[in-house]
């Protein structure tokens, strides 16, 4: 090349450079201005007086108001200056129009929440409610008005609809609504999906096979009454005879699990958690009683939850009224924390809350016609399908299906929740949650005074004197739930003679109360009955002992499984990869952590052995034809069958159980060594890593790097207290007496903003991956922002 053609190809490398830097600097300034102001005034139209909004190191939002209002307004305000764009996701995904935003890649899932009519239920509920609850009625517009006007109060629209070149639309009060609809559905879609696949169990196989494949319980059960539901008989071979049905080998590339295709290198559809447990003051040094309480759910950048503290200026007896804990984006009340009288927390109660009704051939079925915008494209017309019972989701060779949910129904959403805010006790607490509407939750409350309690927060029906809601199957018409239980009948536990209280998602109850809550897909109970027996290793506790337990990753459930994984691997030596197998199993010290291989291959044994006995056993039964998974309560049935080595459960070509085992190990080890040297080299850490992703990196990949929390190897699994998987895990770690919170305790994973310049963008996440405890009270002020009635200065 000649000196002028350098000269060319020099300059438009320099220009090309020079794009590239104006094009970043542009985007840095399209962001920049969509940041918050963290300092100085800013006005708050409609205040009553002045407010401060204070953030520490982690972001904490710490609001100093003179009432109840001012701080929902205030509360609303910084939701939209650090949230609205999550806000907004919640409140059309609850509605089914996410695509409006979003585009054709959503339209599935529009379609199937928009069958659920929220926002026309929401919007009737509100037109009602400022004549039925005028102070709720205030609040949701008080709350309202502070989201508009700090999305308004940013220099420029949230960064995320600059990327999508739309504009955010203004909150209404039904909106705040639709974030409960959507927490609702988040937390009970999948029990009533399988709910329908495991009424068409029951009807195939009859009670007894189905009770055996579906067990309600067994030995490791952890109820709150200490009842244990005896483990169904194990078939004889003229009721379930395998030896003449052939199965496809099973890869870990195409396990099932719960009615949800899986894997073992991403299982997460399989996890269920949330954890919550109390001790009464004679267990305390200070006679207060205390909680701990560790919600698990999807892991998303920003976290979902919005660390709050809240002080009321003689808010009560001429005192001020301290409120702390989280806050959901888009709601106005305190979810889970302390007021300083009272804390409380939940686990999802994974109750029966809904049924499957055939309609007859006089039901009458109407339509309701839905049109979905799509952005970039042509709406997309949608027929809901309407019964008496509720809309009519499925159909099955003919047979027509109506979804009868309680969250359906008028008043199974409303704003009660923001009233624990001010109780005073456990029993003026218990009332309150009996009479909230929203996802029905095992609430577990603890007050200054010692006292200690469990029930169900969320409205409960009147159950059908015929209707078993503990089993599964379809509902008759004349089965239908009830009007709504009165709260003097909810199942309640106060201050238990053990002064212990725990929930691992586990089975509550048996008899009347176990038979009010229904069983909608409850957890194994081994996390449960590890909680449980933790509790009763000590006499007495603090924060740190609590903590402590959040933190456990010993693997107790999957130690018999690792004993037979061990055995089965010396008893076959020969076989490729056993003896370096046995090794890591022999080496394992006990726990799920993120370096050990023993724990993976153990772990990925038992799925293996029990996706193909499910695979080979349904296969020989009438429901060979249903795309059914297992639960993990098949436990009971395949650890029986392999304890006895039943000879007609035994599946084909396998002559003996041991070489059926041994195959299942084998198996295991080589699809292991494909994605790792060795097996010493496929630890736990290498499987279990933390894929915690922004929205917005979920649709543009590319820039995940800057938007997504690191990829960390974690240590944690399902069955034990510290559930963790990549995607799911501890949305909080909270441990709090009501009156000592200076001696609190909350991580989180993620951070308080969800704009990547933010200086609280992943603030605290470290915390959360190390388990270091971060003091739940905010620390010293950073940052303070008055807002203020007139403008800004």
């Amino acid at each position: 090349m000649n000196s002028n053609g350098l000269k060319i190809a020099l300059r438009i490398i320099s220009t090309l450079v020079l794009l590239v830097f104006l094009a970043a600097a542009i985007i840095y300034c399209i962001l920049r201005a969509s940041l918050p102001k963290l300092d100085g005034e800013v006005a708050l139209p409609k205040l009553s007086q002045a407010v401060t909004l204070s953030r520490d190191a982690q972001g904490t939002a710490t609001i100093a108001a003179g009432n109840m209002a001012d701080a929902m307004r205030s509360l609303g305000f910084v939701h939209a200056q650090e949230r609205f764009f999550e806000m907004d996701l919640a409140r059309r995904s609850a509605a089914g129009e996410l695509s409006a935003l979003l585009g054709k890649a959503t339209i599935a899932a529009d379609k199937e929440k928009r069958a659920h009519r929220f926002r026309q239920r929401m919007s009737a509920l509100w037109k009602t409610l400022p004549a039925t609850n005028q102070a709720d009625a205030a609040m949701l517009t008080a709350y309202a008005d502070g989201v508009n006007a700090g999305l308004a109060a940013l220099g420029s629209k949230p960064w995320q609809y600059a990327l999508l070149q739309t504009e955010p639309r203004a909150w209404l009060e039904t909106d705040s609504l639709l974030v409960m609809c959507e927490m609702l559905y988040m937390l009970q879609a999948r029990s009533i999906d399988d709910a329908f696949i495991n009424a068409q169990l029951r009807e195939k196989l009859g009670d007894a096979l189905y009770s055996w494949m579906r067990p309600l319980g067994g030995t490791w059960d952890a109820a709150l009454d200490g009842s244990v539901i005896a483990e169904a008989a194990m078939p004889t071979a003229e009721k379930l005879n395998v030896r003449n049905v052939a199965v496809e080998p099973i890869t870990t590339a195409a396990l099932v699990i719960t009615n949800q295709t899986t894997n073992e290198n991403s299982d997460d559809a399989a996890t269920i958690g949330s954890n919550a447990w109390a001790v009464g003051g004679a267990l305390t040094a200070h006679g207060g009683a205390m909680l701990a309480n560790d919600m698990h759910l999807g892991l998303g950048v920003p976290n979902i939850w919005f660390r709050t503290q809240i002080e009321i200026a003689g808010a009560g007896e001429g005192k001020a009224q301290r409120l702390v804990g989280v806050t959901l984006p888009g709601v106005p009340a305190l979810v889970a924390g302390s007021n300083g009288h009272i804390a409380w927390g939940f686990t999802n109660s994974y109750g029966k809350w809904f049924g499957w009704v055939p309609l007859s051939a006089t039901d009458e079925i109407t339509v309701q016609n839905e049109s979905i915008e799509v952005k970039g494209g042509d709406a997309v017309e949608l027929a809901i399908r309407e019964s008496r019972f509720g809309p009519v989701l499925k159909t099955v060779d003919k047979q027509n299906y109506a979804l009868n949910w309680l969250g359906h129904r008028p008043g199974a959403i409303n704003t009660n929740l923001s009233k624990l805010a001010f109780a005073k006790s456990v029993d003026e607490a218990l009332l309150i949650a009996q009479q909230s509407g929203g996802p029905h939750q095992n609430i577990f409350i603890v007050d200054k005074f010692g006292n200690s309690a469990w029930t169900i927060m969320g409205k409960m029906p009147t159950r059908a004197k015929v209707n078993n809601s503990t089993r599964a199957g379809f509902t008759a018409a004349e089965n239908i739930d009830g009007d709504w239980l009165p709260a003097a009948q909810y199942p309640v536990i106060k201050n238990p003679p053990e002064q212990r209280l725990w929930s691992g998602n586990n089975r509550q109850l048996d008899g009347v109360g176990g038979a009010e809550i229904g069983d909608g897909g409850f957890d194994l109970g081994a996390r449960g009955q590890q909680i449980r027996d933790r509790l009763r290793e000590q006499k007495q506790f603090d924060e740190a002992a609590l903590y402590k337990i959040q933190l456990d990753t010993e693997a107790r459930f999957l130690k018999r499984w690792v004993a037979n994984a061990g055995e089965v691997a010396e008893s076959s030596r020969e076989a490729p990869n056993s003896l370096a197998a046995l090794t890591a199993l022999k080496s394992w010290n006990g726990r799920a952590d993120a370096d050990q291989a023993g724990y993976r291959i153990a772990r990925a044994y038992r799925l293996k052995v029990l996706e193909t006995l499910w695979k080979s056993w349904l296969a020989a039964t009438p429901a060979a034809s249903l795309k059914a998974g297992w639960d993990h309560r098949f436990e009971y049935a395949v650890w029986q069958a392999i304890s006895v080595k039943a000879p007609h459960l035994l599946p084909q070509p396998h002559a003996t159980w041991d070489a059926f085992l041994s195959a299942q190990l084998s198996a295991v080890n080589k699809e292991m060594l494909e994605t790792n040297s060795s097996l010493a080299e496929a630890t736990w850490g290498k499987r279990n890593t933390a894929k915690i992703v922004h929205p917005i990196a979920r649709a543009i990949p590319q820039l995940g790097f800057l938007l997504n929390m690191p990829a960390t190897p974690l240590s944690g699994d399902n069955h034990l207290p510290k559930v963790v998987a990549p995607g799911f895990g501890a949305s909080e770690r909270l441990v709090v007496a009501p009156g000592h919170e200076e001696t609190a305790i909350m991580t989180m994973p993620g951070g308080q903003s969800g704009h990547p310049l933010s200086p609280f963008y992943g603030a605290g996440h470290q915390d959360w991956l190390d388990g270091n405890p971060v003091p739940l009270l905010a620390g010293e002020a950073k940052y303070r922002l008055v807002l203020k009635l007139g403008d800004a200065k």
